[in-house]
C-alpha cells in the first residue's frame, strides 16, 4: 500500500521544521538548519520553518514567528505550532532539539502527524536540580512519541538508547556539514591582505561560539608559548598584543580568516561524559584546505583528527597544545599535507549534502511506517 504522501505528491514531503533556537546569531545552530532546510527544499520537499520572530537569514523557506519569551518556550509554543501545522498541512513534524518543553511532540500529536526528533545534545546534562529532572521527564515524554531521530554522534545515539530505551535501529547519526565550495583552499597572501592581517607572521585561527567549554582560556596560553598571531573569530572575546578577536562575523567571511591561517585550532573541553559532538569548524577548517591542531578531553575527536592525518589533536594540556602548534608552524610541508588530507575527506564525507541525505532517509524511513 503506498502512503498517504506517496498517493498525494509524489516522493515530495511536506515537513513542518520547528525550532527554539535564535536564527539570526551567527553560530553552528543558525548554519545547521539553513543547510538542512535549504538542502531539502532544493531536493524538491516543502518545508514551513516555525522559528524565533520567524527570522532566519539565508534560509529558503517560509518562515512562522515563535513569539519570544519563557510561556512561549514552556507552553505557548503550542498553539503556534498547531495553527502553523493546520495551515501548512504538513506530513512530518520535525523538531531541532529536545528542550524543557513538550509542545513539538504535543503538536504533532494534535495535527496527527509523525514527530522526527533531531538530538545534538542532552539538555539534562546540562541543567541541574528541579530543571533537570524537568528536562528528564520531556526526553522521555517526547522519545516516546518520535517516530524517528536523527543525532550528530554515536555517542548521543548511545545515550539515548541507554537511557531511555529508545531502539538504536531508528536513530540516524547524520553529522554536521560543510559547503565545499564556499570553504575552498584560496591564497593566504591574498586573503591577509583582504582582512588587514599581518602577511609574514604566523597565524593561528579559532572559530568559536566561545562558550565555557571552548576552553579559550586554554587555547589562549598555548598560543601565548608560540611567536604566532592568534586569531579569535566568535562570541565577543579578549584582544590585544599578539590576540586579535574578530567578534562575530558573518558565516560567508568565515572561509577568509581560514584562508589566512597558517593553522586552525579547535578546543573542547566536554562538559560531561556522553557529550556527543560533531564539530562544524573542524569540517569548515578542513574543507578550507588548513591543517586542525586540537585540545580536547573527548576521545572521539582526537581520534577522528589523528586517524584520519587531518592535523595534531592532544589532552587538554597547554605545553602540549603549545607544542603541537609549535611543531607544525615550523614544517609548513607537513601542514600542507594534513590540509589537503583534510579537503579530501570533507568533500568525500562531511558534505551538506550528505547530511541532508540522511535526514531525508529518516524521513522516507517514517513515510514507510505509515503506509
Amino acid at each position: 500500500m503506498l502512503s498517504f504522501l506517496q498517493r498525494r505528491n509524489g516522493n515530495r514531503v511536506r515537513i513542518l521544521y520547528l525550532t527554539f533556537d535564535d536564527l539570526t546569531i551567527p553560530f553552528a545552530w543558525s548554519v545547521h538548519v539553513r543547510e538542512i532546510v535549504n538542502g531539502l527544499a532544493a531536493r524538491g520537499h516543502a518545508v514551513r520553518l516555525v522559528c524565533p520572530r520567524g527570522l532566519a537569514p539565508g534560509v529558503k523557506a517560509d518562515c512562522d514567528p515563535l513569539p519570544s519569551g519563557k510561556f512561549q518556550h514552556w507552553s505557548g509554543s503550542l498553539g503556534t505550532f498547531v495553527r502553523s501545522g493546520k495551515d501548512f498541512g504538513p506530513d512530518v513534524v520535525y523538531v531541532r532539539g529536545i528542550h524543557g518543553t513538550v509542545t513539538p511532540a504535543l503538536a504533532a500529536g494534535r495535527l496527527g502527524r509523525p514527530l522526527v526528533v533531531e538530538v545534538n545534545g542532552l539538555l539534562e546534562d546540562e541543567v541541574k536540580g528541579w530543571r533537570r529532572a524537568v528536562a528528564r521527564k520531556s526526553h522521555r515524554f517526547t522519545l516516546r512519541r518520535a517516530a524517528g531521530v536523527v543525532t550528530v554522534s554515536p555517542l548521543l545515539r548511545d545515550a539515548l538508547a541507554e537511557r531511555y530505551g529508545y531502539p538504536a535501529n531508528r536513530i540516524e547519526i547524520v553529522p554536521n556539514g560543510v559547503d565545499p565550495e564556499r570553504f575552498r583552499p584560496a591564497d593566504r597572501v591574498a586573503a591577509r591582505e583582504k582582512l588587514g592581517l599581518p602577511l609574514h607572521r604566523p597565524l593561528i585561527v579559532c572559530v568559536g561560539g566561545f562558550f565555557s567549554h571552548h576552553a579559550v582560556d586554554l587555547l589562549i596560553a598555548a598560543a601565548g608559548k608560540t611567536r604566532a598571531q592568534l586569531v579569535l573569530i566568535g562570541k565577543e572575546g579578549p584582544s590585544g598584543g599578539d590576540i586579535l578577536h574578530a567578534g562575530r562575523v558573518p558565516h560567508d567571511q568565515v572561509p577568509d580568516y581560514i584562508a589566512a591561517a597558517d593553522v586552525c585550532a579547535y578546543v573542547l573541553r566536554a562538559p560531561h561524559r556522553q557529550f556527543g559532538y560533531s564539530p562544524l569548524k573542524v569540517f569548515e577548517y578542513m574543507a578550507c584546505g588548513r591543517p586542525v591542531i586540537a585540545a580536547t578531553d573527548l576521545d572521539e575527536i582526537r581520534g577522528f583528527i589523528n586517524g584520519g592525518g587531518i592535523g595534531v589533536a592532544v589532552p587538554l594540556e597547554v605545553d602540549a597544545f603549545s607544542r603541537a602548534l609549535s611543531e607544525l608552524l615550523a614544517d609548513p610541508d607537513r601542514a600542507r599535507r594534513m590540509g589537503e588530507r583534510g579537503r579530501e575527506l570533507a568533500v568525500s564525507r562531511y558534505t551538506w549534502e550528505k547530511s541532508v541525505g540522511g535526514v531525508e532517509r529518516v524521513l522516507r524511513s517514517v513515510q514507510a511506517s505509515e503506509s
